[in-house]
């Protein structure tokens, strides 16, 4: 029986700026959780999360799922990581809409992140038409 593995990623900035890429996978066979969560103070809480991914075969971590492309690649290990994300999330006004809700407005969303120790995060981050630069800090876990 094969362990489960997951990766995590946990980013902020002093701007306001959270952030979270996490994928989870418990065996070859059985789905793989992705999630993302963006919160931005102007723009409310942007979902995307999918219980019911294909799980990344041989060594690469890329998922693939309708309107999902997450990609993590250990550029050295232990030191720098980096995520990918194209996908359509769902934007809600706030936390409580976020976690009470299941509805909210369609957005594209995605990630061009590097993680580094000591725990420095910076990138892109794509929200619709818009393309922020992000430098904060990170946790990553995987």
């Amino acid at each position: 029986m094969e362990r489960v593995r997951s990766w995590s990623l946990e980013f902020s900035d002093d701007g306001g700026i959270t952030g979270l890429f996490s994928l989870t996978v418990p065996d070859d066979t059985t789905p793989a959780t992705f999630s993302a969560r963006l919160a931005l103070p102007d723009v409310g809480v942007v979902v995307v999360h999918d219980d019911d991914v294909t799980p990344p075969r041989g060594e690469q971590l890329v998922v693939r799922a309708e309107g999902l492309w997450a990609e993590l690649v250990c550029e050295t290990a232990g030191e720098h990581w980096s995520f990918g994300l194209e996908a359509f999330g769902v934007r809600f006004d706030d936390e409580h809409e976020a976690a009470t809700s299941d509805r909210g407005e369609r957005v594209a969303v995605g990630f061009d992140l590097e993680w580094e120790t000591p725990d420095r995060v910076y990138g892109e981050i794509l929200l619709g038409r818009r393309t922020i630069e992000f430098d904060g800090a990170g946790s990553f876990t995987g």
